[in-house]
């Protein structure tokens, strides 16, 4: 039965400051916590590998915020998709997986984008991480924030690791969101900031 991280949610409507109904899971802590937190397992995609692949069903109705413009954009139905696909942080034939998943989608001149990056998830404990196409400019725009994110963790206090340990999944923060919609994220200066943030700034 499908239970809710509460550690998370709170993380993103206090820390994050994100909406309750773009509370997007990006990473799981193990397999077990996909099926718990996140969806259905419906298949494997990766082969005999350890490092796993997964198609899941996100059987969970999600009203969006009409207030917030994001829900303008016909590129969010991709947030809470039905079906989407997970892999291990450390599966690299995740391009193949997602083929598998979506046979009939056009991802050429694509890259599939993890929705946390692997090094952060890796220092953070999340084993799987869920996958979206994405342009090069997108993807690339997102680096740093990424690395900003990876510094700050590399940092972290031995409390806010224990306290981390009781979180199982991670909610995506704006730039996830907007690299998972395939919006260039770009980063350093308050216009971009005040940009990113108009998305679910309410009208």
């Amino acid at each position: 039965m499908f239970e809710i991280d509460r550690v998370a949610r709170e993380k993103a409507l206090k820390k994050y400051v994100i909406p309750e109904c773009l509370h997007v899971p990006i990473a799981a802590r193990d397999e077990t916590t996909i099926s718990t937190h996140v969806g259905r397992i419906v298949t494997r995609l990766s082969g005999r590998t350890p490092f796993k692949a997964f198609l899941v069903a996100r059987e969970v109705e999600v009203r969006p915020d009409r207030d917030l413009p994001i829900w303008d954009n016909p590129a969010s139905a991709i947030l809470h998709q039905p079906h989407q696909v997970w892999v291990h942080v450390r599966y690299s034939a995740y391009r193949a997986a997602y083929k598998r998943a979506f046979p009939g989608d056009q991802i050429d001149g694509l890259v599939l984008s993890h929705a946390m990056n692997r090094r952060l998830a890796i220092m953070r404990g999340f084993e799987f991480v869920r996958i979206t196409p994405a342009s090069r400019a997108s993807n690339s725009s997102s680096a740093m924030s990424e690395n900003w994110g990876i510094d700050v963790q590399a940092r972290g206090s031995r409390d806010a690791m224990l306290r981390q340990d009781a979180q199982r999944i991670e909610y995506a923060d704006l730039t996830s969101l907007l690299l998972m919609m395939d919006i260039k994220i770009g980063g350093g200066t308050m216009e971009v900031v005040n940009e990113a943030q108009s998305h679910i700034r309410p009208r």
